[in-house]
């Protein structure tokens, strides 16, 4: 399988860097091309960006001078969310801040007030736990990734945790839970973990268990928590009991509709 590699950017500020981006790393090859995933597009869903970072095996971030869209519930830009939500998953990541002093960069493309404060604050956290590169033109930046992504990808070498990433990429078994049921069943497992597990992660590896792929969902817990394999799975256990309680208390309705 080709490695995948999350791409998070704001969009209009960033077009043309993102297609130059897009453009170089599909020409990378590995035995097959690098599959690229690309975040914060134009009406897609937090969750579904989310979604995606966990489905990569790398995070390429890339900042300009805009914060980006805001998330009303989380008050951080997608952008934020996207990168945080890497760290959480220990994603190998790379990180692209713009050169302010030598990028041309139009006014309407430049953050101010709030926007620019919460900016200035991110970019001086990417700092301190990052070596970040910093680009002058959509041209440096794409030459910059390239050369980046070689280095990372070709050192890089098979183990469980890229096999059980697969699984989980690939597990089509998942049964879709609406959010009343969701919350039934996140109430019905409080304390089985010692850790605070993320909404969408608990959700998107109950939908695995109840579809039968056992593995996966340890993956996603695992990988999401984070937590270690062995917790994930000894977790799995007491929620695979209880689920059974609940399904033999209330065996299934044919007639019935979906909550």
């Amino acid at each position: 399988m080709p490695p995948s590699l999350f791409i998070s950017s704001t969009f209009s500020d960033l077009e043309r860097h993102r297609s130059l981006v897009r453009d170089a790393v599909s020409k990378l090859e590995f035995g097959s091309k690098a599959m690229e995933l690309f975040g914060a597009l134009p009406d897609t869903p937090k969750e579904e960006c989310l979604r995606l970072v966990r489905s990569a095996q790398a995070f390429v971030g890339i900042f300009g001078m805009r914060y980006g869209h805001v998330d009303p519930e989380t008050g951080k830009s997608l952008t934020q969310l996207e990168y945080e939500e890497a760290q959480a998953m220990r994603l190998p990541t790379l990180i692209y801040l713009i050169n302010e002093d030598a990028h041309p960069v139009l006014p309407k493309h430049v953050e101010t007030g709030p926007a620019a404060e919460k900016l200035s604050v991110f970019k001086s956290s990417l700092k301190k736990s990052h070596v970040v590169n910093f680009f002058s033109s959509p041209e440096d930046l794409a030459a910059k990734v390239t050369q980046d992504v070689v280095r990372l990808l070709s050192s890089a070498r098979p183990s469980s945790g890229q096999v059980m990433a697969q699984l989980a990429l690939n597990a089509t078994k998942r049964h879709a839970l609406t959010q009343p049921r969701f919350e039934y069943l996140k109430s019905r497992l409080v304390g089985i973990y010692a850790r605070a597990i993320p909404d969408s992660i608990l959700k998107e590896a109950l939908e695995l268990i109840i579809g039968g792929d056992n593995m996966a969902a340890a993956f996603v817990l695992s990988r999401g928590a984070p937590m270690s394999l062995d917790d994930a799975v000894d977790g799995l256990m007491k929620v695979e009991r209880v689920l059974q309680s609940i399904f033999e208390s209330n065996p299934p309705n044919p007639a019935a509709s979906d909550a």
